[in-house]
């Protein structure tokens, strides 16, 4: 494959590699991160081609095949190059017929004067220049290939396909030169699209940003219990479940906060009806949507019990679908108390979690209003470069990262237990403290940068603005690093220490009390 065979196909991708590569010389730019021992770096359309034509071409020369036979053996192998030398080295000519390359001495359906051949697809008799055949040697006419070849092409299912199209005839695998040779161009694009999304889907270490067809960097958020990744054109997104940034809850948690917000939650009845308390933490469990009877509660509690008679499940059998012991009764008043005390604490969590959210959304058009209106003006004004002037991007993504995590944080507190008081103690006040370097920074970052843009030229106060937001950013990304570590930790450090005191040592750590008398 040259440059030219896949330039049709322009996805970003992303690549997270091993520490132990860092030592390797690359022309991308990439982030550390200690927790994971990882970095991202982003993959442009030519960055993936290039990838993707070494390992066709290094599979090429190993095994002394064609660059053609490379992509199906890899394609077959979901591109995973050691499981096919692994089955290679055992027996290559198992892994040839299983793939459907074969090697014939000479091809078959010729007549002795190997001058016409009859071609069973079309029942017609034609001139062998007007026939092509692969590794099995069944010859074909050029009309029969391109119709075969497209109407296969168009059958091609958008998953579990890794760019294997066979012979009219038998098992014999074809791919890239029969492509070039006959499909239409339609049919070309689509199948450049299949083989390359095989290769990114069979890579353990490449994924397509969500936000497709967008140029964008990739930088890991530093310090991250979850793998986040945060691209320039501003979608966060989870590393482990391609969804949006959740940190620092698990992401099946977030996934069942997000479907409890789409549910009726707030209102009590429903709530008792659709759900059962954990008889250990009393969280709040919603039935199970196979009908099972058997419940786990969200981390860190994972309770196991039963839905029926909230008896531990280690108690009840292998069928999850049958609970001989007595049923409690959903009329007790207690469970009605519960239920109108769950739903009244969802709201409260659920209208700080979208107020958040707003703000989130309103930091992200900020920083979209900045690249494209606010730092070339300020340019002007200033004298000063577009990329001196990168760090008022850099705070506004700050405060966009700032309230993704608390919007994260009101999620993460209903689902602390009703018995972790001094839990949910502790994380109301590292709340409130969090929230005082981020309006430190959102001072600097409006309203100082609108004196500077009201300026008729050079303002003298432009060195004092950049040194402000340049530290009020420092603080408050390390105040939002200590914050998520701390949670997904579990808030193991409030454990057997006074939360007014912890929540002090933090503010001197982070610098936020100083901040506070500064601001107000």
């Amino acid at each position: 494959m040259d440059d030219s065979d896949i330039k049709r196909l322009g996805e970003i991708l992303i690549t997270a590699e091993e520490e132990e590569e860092l030592n390797t010389p690359d022309e991308h730019d990439h982030t550390e991160t200690s927790t994971h021992q990882s970095y991202v770096t982003i993959l442009k359309e030519g960055d993936i081609r290039s990838r993707m034509k070494e390992e066709i071409q290094r599979v090429s020369n190993t095994y002394s095949i064609s660059k053609d036979d490379a992509t199906l053996l890899l394609a077959h192998f979901r591109w995973d190059d050691i499981e096919l030398h692994k089955n290679w080295s055992d027996n290559a000519k198992t892994v040839r017929e299983s793939v459907g390359i074969f090697e014939l001495e000479r091809p078959l359906d010729l007549p002795s004067d190997d001058k016409n051949f009859y071609c069973g697809i079309c029942f017609k008799i034609h001139s062998l220049e007007r026939s092509a055949s692969v590794s099995c040697g069944h010859r074909v006419c050029k009309f029969c290939w391109r119709s075969h070849i497209n109407k296969r092409i168009n059958e091609i299912a958008d998953v579990d396909w890794y760019g294997t199209l066979k012979c009219p005839y038998c098992p014999a695998s074809f791919g890239w030169d029969m492509i070039e040779s006959f499909a239409c161009e339609e049919e070309k694009t689509k199948y450049y699209r299949y083989l390359f999304r095989s290769y990114v889907e069979g890579s353990k270490v490449i994924k397509c940003c969500p936000a497709k067809g967008r140029s964008c960097d990739v930088h890991l958020t530093p310090g991250s219990g979850n793998f986040d990744v945060l691209c320039l054109c501003l979608l966060s997104f989870c590393w482990n479940c391609s969804q949006d940034t959740h940190s620092p809850m698990d992401c099946e948690s977030a996934a069942k906060w997000l479907r409890m917000n789409s549910s009726d939650y707030q209102d009590p009845n429903w709530v008792r009806e659709n759900t059962v308390p954990c008889p250990r933490c009393k969280l709040r469990i919603r039935e199970n949507q196979d009908w099972s009877l058997k419940m786990r509660c969200f981390p860190p509690c994972n309770y196991d019990f039963c839905w029926r008679c909230r008896g531990q499940w280690t108690e009840h059998g292998l069928d999850l679908y049958t609970c001989t012991h007595d049923e409690v009764s959903y009329e007790e008043t207690v469970f009605g108390n519960m239920a109108e005390y769950a739903a009244g604490r969802y709201k409260d969590c659920h209208e700080k979690w979208m107020s958040n959210e707003s703000l989130m959304q309103k930091a992200k058009a900020k920083l979209q209003q900045l690249h494209t209106d606010v730092i070339p003006d300020l340019s002007n004004k200033q004298l000063a470069t577009v990329q001196q002037l990168e760090f008022i991007a850099e705070a506004w993504s700050q405060i966009m990262e700032c309230r993704r995590v608390l919007k994260w944080t009101y999620a993460y507190e209903y689902y602390l237990g009703e018995d972790q008081v001094e839990k949910q103690a502790f994380l109301k006040l590292k709340q409130d403290n969090a929230e005082i370097p981020l309006e430190k920074l959102n001072y600097h970052a409006e309203n100082q940068l609108n004196m500077l843009l009201d300026s008729d030229g050079p303002s003298e106060n432009f060195n004092r603005f950049r040194s402000d937001l340049t530290d009020s950013t420092r603080i408050t990304r390390n105040h939002y690093e200590l914050l998520v570590r701390d949670l997904e930790d579990g808030l193991s450090n409030v454990v057997g220490a006074s939360t007014s005191q912890r929540a002090r040592n933090e503010d001197d750590a982070s610098g936020s009390s100083s901040i506070h008398d500064d601001l107000f």
